[in-house]
């Protein structure tokens, strides 16, 4: 590349990790995907007034309340149950999202946006009525952020070329050199700061309300897939001021798992350390696409993602 077009770049600015939906797609504002149920609410403080969460975009979240009290059972709440109750929840809040039985997705819950004029980029819905609901796979369709991150180091995995020979009698060969291809990668993200809720998401557990004990996972704890979005900054060539830059990298990283790796508590800061596997991704139409989309953006742009306030 040329040096006087060349972009160069720095840092690690934010990451934003979420589960993935309960059928591992991935979450947008047309297709949040719950569980296809019956869902147990028989442990929830009070069945007329289960708490709910809605945040659109940046805009400030909407606390509300899902009254299933309708419901035959309150140990097993029917996805067209649940659905009844969350469109008058949506309608008094003048929220513009529905709520259906989506036939397409396994008879799944599906949350949609309605919104022609304005859709948001961003949908989330958590809180106690969305893990039961299994949004996000039981954690809610909730960003958890960070800007505390030292790095996030990627390898790609490939699949090796492979030579495949036969020879015949006079010892002479035919042979095939495949094609070798990419089928994803490792990556390690060391965070500077501890964040429990991020570890529920990356390796399982469970966090309680308050955020103050955390239960590791075991044998029999249900893995958790999520994908995230990775920024980082772009310059030109030459020397700059560290506010000098022209723009930014969204890395978009499709399906991924992971797990908490070693910690050593001594007279050092102890980072925490996520080692992670990523693959190449599925959508809800069947397409396969790679592992990872990188976007370029400018600074407008990025700025107009709000990406720590989403």
């Amino acid at each position: 590349m040329i040096r006087t077009s060349a972009r160069y770049g720095f840092g690690l600015e934010a990451v934003r990790i979420q589960p993935l939906n309960d059928d591992l797609t991935i979450p947008v504002p047309l297709r949040i995907i719950g569980g296809a149920g019956p869902f147990d609410f028989s442990d929830v403080d009070d069945i007329s007034a289960v708490d709910i969460t809605v945040k659109l975009d940046n805009e400030d979240a909407e606390e509300l309340t899902v009254d299933l009290s309708g419901a035959v059972s309150d140990a097993a709440v029917t996805v067209a149950e649940l659905v009844l109750a969350l469109d008058v929840t949506f309608g008094a809040a003048a929220l513009e999202l529905d709520a259906s039985l989506s036939v397409a997705d396994d008879s799944r819950l599906k949350i949609e946006t309605t919104d022609t004029d304005t859709t948001p980029d961003y949908v989330q819905i958590y809180e106690e009525c969305a893990e039961i609901a299994m949004l996000g796979q039981g954690l809610g369709a909730l960003f958890q952020k960070l800007d505390t991150g030292q790095s996030f180091a990627i390898t790609p995995v490939r699949k090796d070329s492979e030579q495949i020979t036969t020879t015949d009698a006079k010892g002479r060969d035919t042979e095939i050199n495949t094609d070798d291809y990419l089928k994803g990668f490792t990556a390690v993200l060391t965070d500077t700061a501890h964040d429990w809720a991020l570890r529920a998401v990356i390796e399982g557990g469970t966090l309680n309300d308050a955020g103050t004990d955390f239960e590791f996972p075991t044998s029999e704890s249900a893995r958790i897939y999520f994908f995230a979005e990775l920024f980082y900054a772009e310059y030109s060539s030459g020397e700059h001021l560290e506010s000098d830059l022209v723009g930014y990298v969204k890395m978009l990283l499709r399906t991924m798992r992971g797990t908490l790796g070693d910690r050593s508590l001594e007279r050092a800061w102890a980072n925490w350390v996520y080692n992670i596997t990523g693959t190449t991704y599925t959508n809800e139409d069947g397409d396969l696409l790679g592992a990872i989309n990188e976007e370029k953006l400018t600074v407008s742009a990025y700025t107009a993602l709000h990406v720590l306030t989403v």
